[in-house]
């Protein structure tokens, strides 16, 4: 974890640092939103167990760039930690630890609803790396498929709004889908 959040750092300054040619171009320009990442889990089958995925909280960040005022494409990582439940079907059931890091590319459109408040939909492709724990059958497994948000962005500032967003994905897994709040800083 200690060598990802490095990267996320290193990454953040260089585009700090090339962002000042960015912002004179009309509403283009690289923005960071680190933000708190709550899970509502789920519930599958595993092989022949069930897998029942707790509400989980964790945190992430995405690192982007609007061409304009509407149109943008991010990277994104969350990392989340839960509780699961497995069970056998057969009266045996064990409660394990779960881990979930998402990276992921999305396409962005927002649009001005009224005044600071601006509504937002993004659509790309994440990939989800998942440690399960402490369970009868532990295992660690990498899954990928198309993610899709929701949300709003609440203006605070020219260069902070605040982001509420609804995310979910067509990946099966124990996380489930996801609420963030974040921080949009625009460079």
């Amino acid at each position: 974890m200690k060598k990802v959040l490095g990267k996320i750092v290193v990454t953040a300054l260089s585009l700090v640092a090339l962002s000042q040619s960015a912002n004179a171009s009309g509403g283009a320009g690289f923005y960071a939103v680190p933000k708190a990442v709550v899970i509502m889990g789920d519930t599958i089958m595993h092989g022949a167990y069930e897998l029942d995925g707790d509400t989980g909280v964790g945190i992430g960040v995405d690192l982007g760039y609007a061409f304009t005022k509407n149109y943008a494409v991010e990277l994104a990582l969350t990392h989340v930690e839960a509780d699961v439940t497995e069970d056998d079907l057969h009266g045996h059931v064990v409660k394990g630890d779960a881990e979930y890091t998402t990276y992921g590319v999305m396409g962005v459109y927002s649009r001005t609803i009224t005044g600071h408040l601006r509504g937002l939909v993004k659509l790309g492709y994440a990939w989800e790396y998942e440690k399960i724990t402490d369970v009868h059958h532990p295992f660690k497994t990498t899954l990928s498929g198309i993610a899709y948000a929701a949300g709003l962005e609440y203006g605070i500032s020219d260069n902070m709004e605040v982001v509420f967003e609804y995310e979910g994905a067509e990946v099966v897994s124990s996380r489930g889908d996801s609420l963030m709040l974040g921080l949009k800083y625009k460079f």
